[in-house]
């Protein structure tokens, strides 16, 4: 994309150019770049990577954010997950990538969380699920896919935690979520809102 300044002879350009080139303001800079058709494909895999980041967005908002609360830095889950987030990415987009690396494909998905539902402390990933106040994901009304319960939504986001090496107070995650004891499922729901 390119900076321009002055763009055809004026302070300001906006709008496209036959099917060629567009101009438009980015950054409070003016810029032009070769005109796209938009897509938005509708097929069955991206929905269901759709559905996916639709439910790390929804847990994510369960996170205690320093504009959300009396917490300075936020939660220990901000804090943490910020140090380990490169400097030109955003915290919450780096553990969604981080997560999405593996689970956008639907079987990786599905053996996951098969993986966690069969352990003995599935029912604190449930738990800890309610006290997050995280609700299930409806699947929509095209039926492509089926819902998303909110413990899937949460072994989502300590499987990203897992990927990246994220290190929270006293929780071991060294280990994949389905390897986690109770002790570590329950302090990993409650970083989402404790203080560092």
């Amino acid at each position: 994309m390119a900076k321009v300044d002055g763009p055809l002879f004026s302070l300001e350009a906006k709008g496209k150019i036959g099917d060629a080139i567009v101009f438009f303001p980015w950054k409070g800079r003016h810029a032009v770049r070769r005109w796209l058709k938009p897509t938005n494909p509708r097929d069955i895999d991206q929905k269901l990577v759709r559905q996916k980041m639709a439910a790390f967005g929804k847990c994510l908002r369960a996170v205690t954010t320093p504009s959300a609360s009396g917490l300075v830095n936020g939660s220990d889950m901000v804090v943490t997950v910020k140090a380990l987030t490169p400097a030109t990415q955003i915290w919450n987009a780096y553990l969604v990538k981080m997560g999405m690396q593996d689970l956008a494909v639907d079987g990786a998905w599905t053996a996951i969380m098969a993986g966690v539902a069969a352990t003995s402390v599935s029912n604190g990933w449930v738990s800890g699920a309610e006290a997050l106040l995280l609700t299930t994901l409806p699947s929509t009304a095209d039926g492509y896919a089926s819902d998303i319960p909110a413990w899937q939504q949460l072994v989502a986001a300590a499987y990203s935690c897992w990927k990246m090496g994220a290190s929270f107070c006293a929780v071991d995650m060294s280990v994949n979520p389905s390897e986690m004891i109770l002790a570590d499922v329950t302090l990993f729901a409650s970083a989402f809102t404790v203080a560092h």
